[in-house]
């Protein structure tokens, strides 16, 4: 959607939804026929995207339709995430079993394999759900909610006032989260950060469409401190299944997994330091002065 002074919530609300149904209606032929990573990305950042803007615009929406809406987008969503954390973790322990000492590379890569086997069943399950009567429903209900959204009356608004009254709670909410944390909180603590971090930047970008770069700005800060989270989050994935598998290995995989389950804890704790300058940039003043 152009920026416009004078759009209506309800031009943002189905520019929303279309762009969204569009992604994933591009990215579904190859999740049948190809194990390409990125179709399964694409297809479950349109699912939470759109799960997001309904949740941003809540109050213009009708909420049982909107409420039923999102619920089947988590279920797809799912279904998509279970695929792509294994992908994500199969790219990420490959890439640094390949920087350990050249004796470790291969046997290190050789114990990653075990995510193969769970990585298929994943993927026979995506399938299922997607040759599913629920999911040819839910592709009936997206491509409705294009045409026919169902909105509330408030939805006459005009964005640019209605936008800033959306996303502020958001940003409260992420900012408390961040108050309440301290070197010792616990890795589910900087997880739910991660979270809200991605929500607000989600409806910066919702918002961006009116309000143009200020919020605009603020969503790419934010997607700074969810990326510096989010490698802290996979870093901790990732050693937890590093410390599981290991004992099923023999001696020497065994031995190249305690240096990849290090190497993790070490990024995790960088992650972490790293994330105090990442939100001390997105706190910015300027940055929120639309709010």
């Amino acid at each position: 959607m152009a920026k416009s002074a004078g759009a209506r919530v309800s031009e943002v609300i189905h520019s929303a939804i279309s762009a969204s149904v569009e992604r994933l209606d591009a990215s579904e032929p190859a999740l049948w026929t190809s194990t390409d990573p990125e179709a399964v990305h694409q297809a479950r950042v349109a699912t939470r995207r759109l799960r997001s803007d309904l949740r941003t615009l809540r109050a213009y929406v009708d909420p049982d339709w909107a409420r039923d809406l999102r619920a089947e987008l988590r279920w797809l969503g799912a279904e998509l995430g279970a695929v792509r954390d294994i992908e994500v973790l199969q790219a990420r322990l490959s890439f640094h079993a390949g920087l350990l000492p050249d004796p470790d590379v291969d046997t290190a890569r050789n114990a990653v394999r075990r995510l193969d086997a769970d990585h298929e069943l994943a993927r026979a399950d995506l399938l299922r759900a997607l040759g599913s009567a629920r999911y040819a429903q839910l592709q009936h209900s997206l491509h409705d909610a294009m045409k026919r959204p169902r909105l509330e009356p408030e939805a006459r608004r005009r964005a640019e006032n209605a936008l800033p009254d959306a996303v502020r709670p958001m940003w409260r909410k992420l900012r408390r989260a961040v108050d309440a944390l301290s070197p010792t909180s616990p890795d589910t603590a900087f997880h739910e950060v991660r979270i809200r971090a991605k929500r607000c930047r989600y409806a910066c970008e919702l918002a961006s469409a009116v309000m143009g770069r200020r919020a605009r700005d603020l969503g790419d800060a934010l997607a700074h401190v969810q990326d510096v989270l989010g490698e802290q989050h996979d870093a901790v994935v990732a050693a937890v299944w590093l410390a599981k598998v290991a004992p099923e290995c023999t001696p020497p995989e065994a031995f190249a997994l305690g240096m990849l389950a290090e190497a993790e804890r070490t990024i995790s704790v960088e992650a972490r330091t790293a994330f105090r300058d990442a939100w001390r940039t997105a706190k910015r003043p300027k940055l929120r002065s639309w709010l």
